[in-house]
Order: C-alpha cells, then structure tokens, then sequence
C-alpha cells in the first residue's frame, strides 16, 4: 500500500502553486507531526528569529520535510535496534537565511548514517537502503526541491553532534527578496523609475 501511494505521487506530482510564505510555519508542522508520534527521540528546532521569506507551495514542501524527518526518525531506530548502547536518539531541525538568496533548512540525527559509496544514487527513484523502503521518497523530495528552484543534499551529521553519527540533509531554497526600511523591492524601482522620468522631462 505504502508503495502504490508513493509511487502515485511521484508519477503524478502535481505543478507548484507558489505562495509567499515563512517557510518556519511549514517545518514546524511538519516536525511537530512526525514528533508526536515518537516520544522516544528528542526533537529539537533551531530557527532563525526573523521570518524566513519564501515562495513555494506549502503542501509539497510540507511533504517533502515530512518524508526527510521521517526518514531521520526510521534512522534513529534502525541504529537503536542494533546498538546494544541503545543511544538516545535525538534530530535537529535547523533553518536558516543563508545571506541574501537562499534559505537552509538542515534535518541532522544520530541514527544509522548514510552510505558513503554511490551516496547520490539514493536520490534517484526505487534505490533504497531500508528493508521496507520504496526507495521513492528521496527521490520525491528532490523533484519538489527541483521543482522549487531549489536542491537537496545528502551529508554525515556534522561532528559536534553526538559524535558525528549519522546523516545530515538538506534542503536550499530561493529566498524572496528582503525589504528594507523604504518598502519593498517593487516600490522602491517604481519611486527610480517615477524619479528617472521627471528628470527626463
């Protein structure tokens, strides 16, 4: 069943509908959905406190930060289950103005890690590393993410995070364009424009 529903919404995914929105708003949905379902595994946010400006459409990408924290989730538990430690398991979700034109949001956990051998192949459709895997839902979040203007990618958990076991992704959006003190970007080019044209006159 999990297969056909997958395979469905690759095969029919459906055109973006963009709205501008705060891409916080979005991922902490998404978190909080898969969070409520494990009690086993901390969850923890670190958010930029200013709005994330973005445009995208909030169902595929609540869909595609659904599959990443899932798949986080299963890795924490893959690695419980064979680790006679039975390390608590913790995911971070990050996100992040990345200077002026893109937004980082980072799923990082401590679960089993990604392969390092043909790691890119995960993102192409049906290549799975899990017994029960489609192998659909890398490949879903990558054609959201293309989609979006954006790209995914696929690294070790950083270091200084338990250890360094694990896997870290993440997902880079377009920001919208800031405004600043005198309006937005479209109002500021048309008072230049307005200005330009009387000297002209």
């Amino acid at each position: 069943g999990r297969m056909v529903d997958e395979f469905s919404s690759f095969a029919r995914m459906p055109k973006p509908v963009m709205e501008r929105k705060d891409l916080r708003d979005t991922l902490r949905e998404a978190t909080f959905l898969v969070e409520v379902s494990r009690s086993d595994i901390s969850f923890e946010r670190d958010f930029d406190d200013e709005e994330l400006a973005c445009d995208f459409d909030d169902r595929l990408v609540g869909q595609a930060f659904g599959n990443i924290i899932k798949n986080a989730s299963e890795a924490v538990e893959a690695r419980q289950a064979s680790d006679e430690n039975r390390e608590d398991g913790h995911i971070l979700v990050r996100a992040h103005r990345n200077g002026s034109r893109e937004i980082t949001v980072d799923v990082i956990d401590n679960g089993k890690g990604l392969p390092r051998q043909n790691r890119a192949k995960l993102l192409e459709p049906y290549m799975t590393t899990r017994e029960k895997g489609t192998g659909l839902g890398l490949a879903i979040v990558k054609k959201i993410m293309e989609d979006h203007g954006g790209r995914l990618e696929l690294h070790d958990a950083p270091a200084d995070y338990h250890g360094g076991r694990g896997a870290m992704v993440r997902l880079v959006f377009p920001a919208a364009a800031q405004t600043n003190s005198s309006g937005n970007d479209a109002e500021q080019e048309i008072g230049e424009t307005g200005a330009q044209a009387e000297r002209t006159a």
